[in-house]
């Protein structure tokens, strides 16, 4: 099993993964949709690549978390 710190870490670590998921979808993508950039200047291709770039760090994490859990 992790230790507390490790574990902490990796829950605090995922939250802000979802966070910066959840803002991507939410604002970034749609901005990148109909503007052709996004806020930070990020295109729709770039866009798009760095969500599933975040989906993969969240499964990896949520899995970790899973097999050091039990």
């Amino acid at each position: 099993m992790l230790n507390e710190d490790k574990y902490d870490y990796d829950v605090e670590r995922l939250g802000q993964l979802r966070d910066e998921l959840q803002r991507l979808e939410d604002n970034d993508y749609v901005t990148a949709y109909y503007k052709g950039y996004s806020s930070e200047g990020l295109t729709l291709e770039e866009v798009r690549d760095t969500i599933k770039e975040l989906e993969q760090q969240i499964r990896q994490l949520e899995r970790e978390l899973d097999e050091d859990g039990e």
